[in-house]
This record gives C-alpha cells, structure tokens and sequence, in this order.
C-alpha cells in the first residue's frame, strides 16, 4: 500500500513539471520562430535552428529558477529542492547559475542571428557572444564558491560526462565527415553541442545519484 502511494505520489510529482515545461518549451520554441521571421530573416537552417531551440530551453530554465527565487513557495513545487526555505538558503549560489544561463541562451541567441542569415553583423556577434561567455563563465565561477562538497562533486561529474558525450558525439560525427561519409559539423553545432551536452551531463549525475526527485511537494 504504502509502495503504491509512494508510486502515484511521484508520478503525480513528474508529471506536473513535465507537461508545464513541455507546453511552454513549444509554445516558446513557436515564440522564438515567429520572432525571427518578423525581424526579416530568412531561413535560418537546421544548425541556427537547433541552437536556438537549445537557447530557448537554457532561457526557459533560467527563468524557472528565477520564478523560484522570487518565489520560493511555488517554486519548490517544481523546482527539484526539499521546500521553500532550501530556495531560500541557496538564494545566491542558484541567483549565479540563473543568471549564467540566460547569458549562455543570449550567447547562442546572437550566434543564431549573426549574419548573412540574421540581421547581426559579424563583429558584434563575436563580441556580444564572447561577452556572454564569458559571463557565463565568470558566474560559474562565482557559484562555485557556494557549492557543499555533494554538489561540487556532480558539478565536475557533470562537466566530465559533457566532455566524453562531447568526444564521443562530436568526434565520431567529425571523424565520418573527414572520411566522406556525412556532411561536417558546422562551428555552431559544436557550440550547441556543449550547451546540450553540458544539461545532459547535468541530468545524469543527479539521476544517477538518486535526487532527480526530491521533498514532499
């Protein structure tokens, strides 16, 4: 009995975040699409689109966090925390990596319209999409400070199965470009296939742990 209560309590708890954060993933994704064609640009292909479906999803966490931030009492219900007042507590590291990830999204946003495709120039593209980086970076660095010994292990955990998904992934992919056999990876997918695989990496380590779902809720 108390198994099957266990059971139906954590589906009832996925479920929720789930089918919010599939609905506003595609109607952001529309959203984002919709934005780019009334700003005149023309078809941007299936790098630019894949990297900027993947800074949709990094914005949309962002934004997820910072609604708990503010709000800590309805964040913890989707947010993975034991209650409002873990939000509270961790106010600043989480502010950090907030913040980190919109920049990371702006990053891939600017490289997303760079020209000839969208209506960025070059130059600005590279000096706004490094700015972010390196923001993104600085910040990391910056939360890093605020981590307990669990979370820094599954930091660098994460960062090390995003490096091997990144070899694995990219470099077979590369390896069958220089043999002729596919189409060669443009610059922009391996950018986003850090960002993806860095989420990845992020997800894996705290399932594998055990934490994916936490607190009553």
């Amino acid at each position: 009995m108390n198994v099957a209560k266990q059971e139906k309590s954590l589906a009832r708890r996925l479920a929720v975040p789930m089918v919010v954060g599939a609905v506003s993933g595609f109607a952001a994704t529309m959203l984002f699409f919709n934005l780019v064609d009334g700003e005149g640009a023309r078809s941007l292909g299936r790098s630019r689109e894949i990297a900027g479906v993947v800074g949709v999803l990094y914005l949309l966490t962002a934004l997820g966090v910072g609604v708990g931030l503010a709000r800590p009492g309805i964040g913890a219900r989707f947010l993975n925390v034991e209650d409002a007042d873990e939000l509270r507590e961790q106010r600043r590291m989480l502010g950090y990596s907030c913040i980190s990830m919109a920049a990371l999204s702006g990053a891939l946003f600017v490289l997303v319209l760079v020209e000839p495709v969208g209506p960025i120039g070059g130059e600005l593209a590279a000096a706004g999409a490094i700015g972010l980086l390196l923001l993104a970076n600085g910040l990391g660095l910056l939360q890093a400070r605020h981590l307990d010994e669990l979370q820094r292990a599954m930091s660098r955990d994460s960062v090390a199965s995003a490096f091997y998904l990144l070899f694995v992934v990219g470099g077979g992919w590369a390896l069958l470009a220089h043999c002729g056999l596919v189409e060669a990876p443009a610059p922009l997918d391996w950018l986003t296939m850090f960002a993806v695989f860095l989420l990845v990496g992020c997800f894996w380590q705290v399932g594998r742990r055990g934490l994916l779902v936490r607190g009553p809720n």
